[in-house]
């Protein structure tokens, strides 16, 4: 920002779109996470495409929760 122009707005950092290959290695990686939770394979595509939270699904699965209901939870 150059002070001598008070108003000009602060550089946007730019942030890389993932290409179609980072993101289909991402949604593979989720879904195979998903289903060693012992979820279901339908709901384990359907949250890996989606931005549920796997660490929320570790915890509760691990506290005791039945896989069915923690999909519940997190959709």
């Amino acid at each position: 920002m150059d002070p001598a122009n008070e108003t000009q707005a602060p550089e946007a950092t730019e942030v890389e779109e993932p290409t179609n290959a980072e993101h289909e290695a991402v949604v593979c990686w989720r879904l195979s996470q998903m289903l060693s939770l012992g979820i279901g394979e339908l709901e384990a595509e359907v949250l890996a495409e989606s931005s549920a939270d796997l660490g929320l699904l570790r915890r509760i699965i691990g506290q005791g929760c039945p896989p069915p209901l923690a999909v519940q939870i997190v959709l």
